[in-house]
C-alpha cells in the first residue's frame, strides 16, 4: 500500500501525536518566570464571583423545576404511547 492511500491513517497518527505531546504542556511559562513576589495561593487569578440575587435565584429555580416537570410530561406520554402501540418499553440490552 502506498503512503498516499494510507493518508487518513497518516493524519489521523500525526494529530494523535501532536495532541499526545501537547498534552502536558502548560500553555506557557509559569507566574515565576514574570517576577511576580506574591507567594500567597490567594494571589492567583479567578474570575470575579457574580452575585446573587435572592429574587434571580428563586427565578431560576422555579424555571427549572417547570423544565423538569415538562420533561416529566413528555416521558409518561411517550411512555403511555408505547403501551398502547404494544412496544417494549424496557431498555435495549447492549451487545
Amino acid at each position: 500500500m502506498s503512503l498516499f492511500k494510507n493518508w487518513k491513517l497518516i493524519l489521523a497518527a500525526s494529530t494523535v501525536a501532536l495532541f499526545t505531546a501537547c498534552a502536558g504542556s502548560s500553555g506557557g511559562s509559569s507566574d515565576e518566570d514574570y517576577g511576580d513576589d506574591s507567594d500567597s495561593p490567594s494571589a492567583q487569578r479567578s474570575a470575579p464571583k457574580e452575585k446573587i440575587d435572592e429574587n434571580k435565584l428563586k427565578k431560576t429555580e422555579d424555571e427549572a423545576v417547570a423544565i423538569t416537570e415538562e420533561n416529566h410530561k413528555l416521558r409518561k406520554e411517550i411512555f403511555e404511547a408505547k403501551n398502547k402501540l404494544g412496544i417494549s418499553t424496557a431498555p435495549a440490552s447492549e451487545e
